[in-house]
């Protein structure tokens, strides 16, 4: 792939078959309003600078990640969008013109970074110190309605969430950016650091507004509950749903 963006926004779009006024439909439907001859600037010229809002949306139509569009660094994935109109899914892979069918027809691949079990160690004591998430690999994940925008796909490990949560899953969540967000947080499963803690629990009861302090509680009896005061919390993400369920 080229060492321009401007060149790698031209053959990003060019792999999709749609022309520079769809792409500008596409953004207009979801709120962005950004015209054809500008998307044609973009394409011409790695000087103009493009609102993050339009280049998580441009990655998302191209099946690629922001990261790859200005960098060129972690290549666009094998498999990625393809137009809607495209009567048989996303290819299989970029060396062949096999396609997924039915299952996947007209469904959106995109692709979050993985923080994996052996990462999280080192995620939980440098969280602070303004992590790089670029730093993880990339994981790809079928869109479903509520998925975030930006989320991260995180590995269970242990059993204290058990029965629903298994270890050896993989979840999809959603970072909580502040404390307002942490003491408005509505029932339900949470990835919490608290001191140089990283645990997966349940919070039945968010009493961070009234109280600073919160429960976390397992769903497995023999997990046990943990209180935390919201001072020793340093990050918070609510955890939206499986994408990886194991056999046994």
């Amino acid at each position: 792939m080229t060492a321009k963006r401007a060149d790698r926004l031209t053959q990003l779009r060019l792999e999709t078959g749609w022309s520079q006024r769809k792409i500008s439909e596409k953004l207009k439907e979801a709120g962005l309003k950004v015209s054809a001859a500008s998307l044609s600037a973009y394409e011409a010229d790695d000087s103009i600078q493009i609102k993050r809002p339009v280049l998580r949306k441009l990655a998302e139509l191209y099946g690629t990640t922001v990261e790859f569009i200005e960098t060129g660094r972690h290549p666009a994935p094998a498999m990625k969008a393809l137009p809607e109109d495209h009567p048989y899914g996303p290819l299989m892979s970029d060396k062949s013109n096999a396609r997924f069918v039915a299952l996947f027809d007209k469904k959106e691949m995109v692709y979050y970074r993985r923080l994996e079990v052996g990462a999280r160690a080192g995620f939980s004591e440098s969280f602070m110190s303004d992590y790089n998430y670029n730093e993880l690999p990339l994981f790809p994940v079928i869109r479903m309605v509520g998925d975030p925008d930006e989320g991260l796909v995180v590995d269970i490990d242990g059993d204290s969430m058990e029965p629903q949560l298994r270890s050896g899953m993989k979840v999809l969540v959603e970072e909580l950016p502040n404390v307002d967000a942490w003491k408005d947080a509505r029932p339900g499963v949470y990835i919490v650091i608290f001191k140089h803690h990283f645990v997966i629990k349940r919070i039945k009861h968010n009493t961070l507004r009234s109280t600073g302090k919160v429960l976390l509680e397992s769903d497995n009896p023999e997990g046990g509950v943990e209180e935390v005061i919201i001072d020793d919390i340093h990050g918070m993400w609510r955890v939206i749903r499986g994408v990886d369920v194991p056999i046994r």
